[in-house]
């Protein structure tokens, strides 16, 4: 994850993943790096406890897949998801 300034050939493997398994193109997120992070709490604020339970297991597992989760990642989530 960008969070600890590094993003790892892992990190981009499992996210191409993640964007097969929902059928989306890196494009429609193009301006994802415009957006602060106050604006993705807020988004992530109206999400069921479910679906943010699903997101905390996503963003953990593409923590963990370079074999190193930074405590800035996991400030990271729990600070974008809160805890579920």
């Amino acid at each position: 994850m960008k969070a600890d300034f590094i993003i790892n050939p892992a990190e981009v493997e499992y996210m191409d993943k993640i964007f097969d398994s929902f059928q989306l193109e890196l494009s429609e997120f193009d301006h994802m790096e415009d957006v602060e992070l106050e604006e993705l709490i807020t988004g992530f604020s109206f999400f069921s406890t479910e679906t943010k339970e699903y997101a905390k297991k996503l963003f953990m597992e593409m923590a963990e897949c370079d074999g190193y989760v930074d405590p800035r990642e996991m400030e990271l989530i729990q600070t974008i998801i809160g805890i579920c």
